[in-house]
């Protein structure tokens, strides 16, 4: 029997939409939706052999690809005479239209690329051609950089946790000819903005994404850390061309300190690197076909006499805007008192392209204005906790002073605070820059500004991938767990890293990266979010040892083997959902190192102990009461986990010597944790409470003899403590898992709906949107990692799952789970080949469930109706039905294989 991972789909909450409106409204098959590295035209792609996707559209069944063929030309006009001067795959007999690598002529930095493919279906019937893509080529060579690193100052004070003012930058130049193009090629470290001609270059903000971005003396550590890091520094690329003109220009650019000079929080240590950075690279191409480059270098000139006075991730803006630079950006302003930039050592990262998604304003909200609520004191309060900040609209005179405090639904502020002087006279317009606080209500303290409704509007921020996921069903518990693990993944998301909570700590842990990873993967487009996050924890490992910290990049933190698993457990799960090889072969040497290091960790049992030096393993985190699961066990589980799944990623790989090691480690670890941990005369794991018996049950790690002993003790404990959860954060949605591929997902359903803590019933409660830490919510309120049960309500309850022997959702299996009280559930995925829904609705007597899969998919859907004969699809027997194959009953299903396209089955 097939191996499958389960997938959970999101879905419309409109009912049965799914028939009378698929996805794709073309009977003849199309092709579009042409991507280049995950990406719609991409700018600064660096790989030379870019990967490339594309789309099949079709409203017939059973549409199929059985050949493609690429045409890559280095002008349109070529492409549109059938030429191609880069690439001509010719006609190639596949049915792979996702991650096709690009085949043709050595790429150089710089170039453009046009493309475009038709395909050909199961009945060898060409498509029309596809409209033209295209993607152009980074500065792939240190070489190609001319600009120099520039600054404001030297660090005379190295460890000392003070920060400067903002630095400022400017310089004019002389543009003399018709520009035909234009390209700026970004980084300012730690944040930027970037001005040409007084305008903001693109929408994004908080950029570039953080990443280890240089060598740092990391002294004070609360952790051991032995830095063997490797380093990269992330720039963006634009397309300036329409903000150039003739004559004079201006291009300027303001620094924030952002993490590269985070000296605000100290707990875990002092780890910033350096004072803030400039390197501004623009690129200007003639109508003549000449070219110009304007870098930065000693002509620029700058000052910290501006108006921010102080900015901090955590600590907030100070922003005194009577000393406001006036049209600093624009031509012809004065800077004589400005001083020539300086230049400065540049960052031991290599310079490479940000293609993962940016932080962006993605929305505004207006705020109620509860008035005062004392002398001085203005409240304003949102409906939901949210990630951004306030813009103001004041009116006073000059010194007057207005401070923004920031609180979460915990009631805290965390020390998030804003702070504006005003220039004084005409209204004034004010947000800051480069920080993010996480609030739910804003406290706005002034003795002289009136504020009223129009004062304030609040800026929602985060890192932006796409939501591709959606899921619906008549529990309005399950809604709105849905909703705020949206809500607070969102929040959590900046730099293309998801933190742990947006205010107090901020820090990317692996591990609670890690449990949520499925829940994110149905939710979002996590195609170029995760290979960057990847890439950081490539970065932060030990190339020495293979250690892999608890944080990525490292910024401290505590946790466990659970934690540097992310790395092989991530990775996987990608895989699984997207189906890309390269990115298992980019990090194989650094998954297999991590398993060699657990081995290190061990003692004479082989159970793992021990992670590094002076430190600790967390276990499991955030149990309902205090941990007495032993660390040993979790340790150990993972260790275990970790094994097996490097033997199927070498098997991918095909490497099968390091899979048949690593199988056989796993058989070995299995062993020795049995030996260790079962006990013979309760039939049970540890004590077998807060997932003693999960965490075997889970990773397959329980011997076949035994297996319905340890499950039933399960069962047994959780009756014991009437369907409450009591585990962690890893066990948690392994518990889930487990009781559902056991035959009882009802159980799951108690433990999810429960109405008294612990659970997730404080989220019935208005005053609650985001999801907590805790069980009791004692600490944060805005913490992603228990979102993990998402996951289980695509996978069980929509029942959308993916064939791990087909992977990135080109074949799925469809197996609802209609249990208790539920009587619909609906979701939808768009995966890489279009949308794949799931919805189910029963009523007494009645069931139905409309099925939709994009064109060249197929599924096994699974009936939970044992009957077959009963079961019509949209009105025709089973055995009549186009595109239907019936395989048979199992277990109490009827199973049958479907094709692509929409389905209405009933019965």
């Amino acid at each position: 029997m097939k191996r499958y991972f389960c997938i959970n789909l999101f879905c419309a909450a409109i009912c049965l939409l799914v028939v009378c409106f698929p996805s794709c409204n073309r009977e003849t098959m199309t092709v579009g939706h042409l991507q280049c590295e995950y990406l719609s035209d991409p700018v600064a792609v660096e790989s030379k052999e870019p990967l490339l996707s594309w789309r099949l559209c079709s409203t017939r069944r059973g549409e199929s690809q059985t050949a493609y063929r690429i045409l890559a030309a280095s002008d349109p006009a070529l492409l549109s005479e059938g030429k191609a001067d880069l690439w001509d795959s010719e006609v190639v007999a596949s049915s792979q239209s996702i991650q096709v690598k690009y085949g043709g002529k050595a790429l150089v930095s710089r170039q453009q690329v046009y493309w475009k493919v038709r395909v050909w279906d199961g009945h060898d019937r060409p498509t029309a051609w596809s409209q033209t893509a295209t993607w152009s080529m980074g500065l792939l060579q240190p070489s190609d950089w001319t600009a120099r690193w520039i600054g404001a100052t030297t660090d005379s004070a190295p460890a000392s946790g003070e920060t400067h003012p903002a630095p400022w930058f400017r310089r004019e130049f002389t543009v003399d000819q018709s520009v035909r193009r234009a390209k700026a090629y970004v980084c300012g470290l730690g944040f930027y903005e970037m001005y040409v001609n007084g305008k903001k270059v693109g929408d994004q903000v908080l950029a570039p994404a953080v990443t280890n971005y240089d060598v740092r003396p990391l002294s004070n550590l609360f952790y051991f850390y032995d830095d063997q890091s490797t380093q990269r520094v992330l720039y963006n690329t634009f397309d300036v061309t329409g903000l150039l003109q003739k004559g004079t220009n201006t291009l300027g650019a303001v620094l924030g300190n952002g993490w590269y000079n985070q000296r605000d929080r100290r707990e875990e240590g002092d780890m910033w690197y350096d004072l803030p950075k400039l390197c501004i690279q623009l690129e200007i191409t003639y109508t003549d076909g000449s070219t110009e480059t304007v870098s930065t270098d000693g002509d620029w000139k700058c000052t910290m006499a501006g108006p921010l006075r102080h900015d901090g991730i955590f600590t907030g803006e100070r922003y005194d805007a009577r000393l406001d630079l006036g049209a600093w950006n624009l031509n012809g302003y004065d800077d004589a008192a400005w001083q020539p930039a300086l230049p400065v050592r540049p960052p031991a990262g290599r310079l490479q392209s940000q293609l993962a998604p940016p932080d962006r304003i993605t929305r505004t909200l207006t705020p109620e204005c509860k008035g005062r609520i004392n002398d001085s004191t203005y409240l304003y309060s949102l409906p939901e906790m949210i990630s951004g900040w306030a813009a103001i609209s004041v009116q006073g005179k000059a010194g007057d002073e207005i401070r923004l405090h920031f609180y979460g639904e915990e009631g805290e502020s965390f020390g998030q605070l804003d702070t504006y002087i005003l220039k004084g006279g005409a209204p004034e317009r004010w947000e800051p820059r480069f920080t993010w606080h996480a609030f739910r209500t804003v406290q706005v303290v002034t003795h002289e500004v009136e504020m009223g409704s129009e004062s304030l509007v609040v800026k929602v921020v985060n890192t932006d991938p796409a939501q591709t996921g959606h899921f619906t069903c008549s529990n309005e518990l399950f809604n709105k767990i849905n909703a705020s693990y949206l809500l607070t993944q969102r929040g959590n998301f900046h730099g293309s890293i998801s933190s742990d909570c947006p205010h107090r700590e901020r820090l990317a842990y692996t591990g609670d990266g890690q449990v949520a990873v499925e829940s994110a993967l149905w939710s979002f487009d996590m195609t170029r979010f995760y290979r960057k996050w990847f890439n950081d924890m490539d970065d932060a490992r030990n190339r020495k040892t293979g250690y892999v910290p608890h944080t990525a990049p490292f910024s401290g933190g505590g946790g466990g083997p659970a934690w540097g698993s992310a790395y092989l457990i991530m990775p996987w799960a990608y895989y699984c959902f997207y189906g890309d090889t390269t990115l298992l072969e980019q990090h194989y040497a650094g998954m297999k190192q991590w398993v060699s290091y657990l081995e290190t960790r061990t003692d004479e049992r082989g159970i793992v102990v021990r992670e590094e030096p002076d430190g600790w393993c967390l276990g499991d985190w955030c149990t309902p009461d205090r941990i007495e699961l032993p660390e040993p066990l979790v340790n150990t589980s993972y260790y275990y986990h970790s094994a097996s799944l490097m033997a199927r990623v070498a098997g991918v790989v095909g490497n099968e010597a390091d899979s048949l090691y690593f199988a056989k480690l796993a058989g070995r670890i299995k062993s020795d944790f049995h030996r260790v941990f079962f006990n013979p005369e309760t039939r049970q794991y540890g004590e077998g409470r807060q997932g003693a018996n999960v965490f075997p049950l889970a990773f397959g790690m329980v011997p076949d003899d035994v297996r319905e002993e340890v499950f039933r003790a399960l069962l047994e404990q959780l009756e014991s403590i009437r369907y409450h959860f009591d585990t962690g954060i890893l066990a948690t949605p392994l518990l889930l898992k487990v009781l559902t591929e056991n035959g009882r997902p009802d159980i799951a359903y108690r433990l999810m709906n429960q109405r008294t803590a612990p659970g997730f019933a404080y989220l019935l409660d208005d005053a609650h949107t985001c999801l907590w830490e805790t069980w009791d919510g004692n600490v944060s309120r805005d913490h992603p990692m228990f979102g993990s049960v998402v996951a289980w309500m695509y996978r069980s309850l929509a029942g959308i799952c993916f064939d791990e022997n087909v992977p990135g959702m080109k074949h799925v299996l469809i197996a609802p789970q209609p249990v208790e009280d539920l009587t619909h559930a609906a979701a939808s995925y768009e995966s890489l080949y279009g949308v794949v829904r799931s919805e189910w609705r029963r009523s007494p007597g009645h069931f139905e469930l409309a099925v939709e899969l994009p064109a060249h998919t197929t599924a096994t859907v699974r009936l939970p109706n044992k009957d077959s004969r009963s079961v019509s699809e949209s009105g025709v027997a089973l055995a009549q039905a186009e595109g239907v194959r019936y395989l048979g009953e199992e277990e109490g299903c009827t199973v049958v294989e479907i094709a692509s396209g929409t389905y209405r089955f009933t019965y």
